[in-house]
């Protein structure tokens, strides 16, 4: 079986289906990280850890991998140039006709793999809606958080948050996948002092703050990413990818 639905023929769809594989859909975002790196962060990272982890879950049941959802909700970023950004409703529409087209084929499990934060609210309402309606197991999560406690125990000294924005984390995931995109001598342009109670993530609160211009003030970064490699990059990747396969591997298996 051919593990991208893309490049499947109808045919090849269709035994897919029949076989029972599990659905994974990649989604990503399309805004600015910052002013060293691309505006494909978070779609590139989901994309490139939910195939990965399909390929090798494949080895024990079936599964196919659709197109990345390329664009998010991601309102919050639009003050910078380059950021695309799906309303929340619009954004939760497309995830719900994907889906439903996936159990419209006979499909019974359906795994959001998110790699953006604005995706998760409208996921998890998404998902509660469908699957009080439909005959389908549906699984959404973001790759930082499955793989939280396994991404903490590689090391994230001088990284930042997981996943941050821009921040040390993000950067070295990038430098990993795509160096030839990044422009590291821009890095550390407009990132608040790390010391900063006023940033817009707040360590001690554990989370986003949510205030009108908050983002902006604090330049669109969550830390600096003077401590990025590609080389720490590849090892949360790879930590990322593993954790997603296991996953994977019993949402199939029910």
């Amino acid at each position: 079986m051919k593990l991208l639905l893309a490049e499947m023929t109808r045919l090849e769809a269709r035994e897919a289906f029949d076989q029972g594989a599990t659905v994974v859909i990649p989604t990503g975002s399309t805004e600015q990280h910052g002013p060293h790196l691309p505006l494909i962060v978070d779609t590139c990272t989901a994309e490139h850890i939910a195939r990965s982890a399909a390929a090798r879950a494949a080895s024990d049941v079936p599964i196919v991998v659709a197109p990345t959802v390329t664009y998010g909700s991601s309102h919050h970023h639009l003050p910078w140039a380059g950021s695309m950004s799906l309303s929340v409703r619009t954004y939760m529409a497309v995830i719900e006709d994907l889906i439903r087209c996936v159990a419209h084929h006979g499909g019974k499990r359906v795994a959001l793999v998110n790699g953006h934060g604005g995706n998760v609210a409208p996921h998890d309402v998404v998902t509660s809606a469908l699957t009080l309606e439909l005959d389908i197991a549906v699984a959404a999560v973001s790759y930082w958080t499955l793989a939280e406690k396994e991404l903490a125990a590689e090391g994230l000294d001088g990284l930042g948050g997981i996943p941050g924005h821009a921040g040390g984390f993000e950067t070295s995931l990038m430098l990993a996948l795509r160096p030839d995109i990044i422009n590291l001598d821009q890095r550390g342009i407009g990132v608040p002092a790390a010391s900063s109670e006023d940033n817009w993530v707040n360590p001690r609160l554990g989370g986003l703050v949510r205030q009108l211009g908050a983002f902006e003030q604090a330049g669109g970064v969550s830390d600096d990413a003077a401590g990025a490699s590609g080389e720490r990059g590849e090892r949360l990747l790879e930590v990322a990818i593993e954790v997603v396969r296991r996953f994977l591997v019993d949402f199939a298996r029910g």
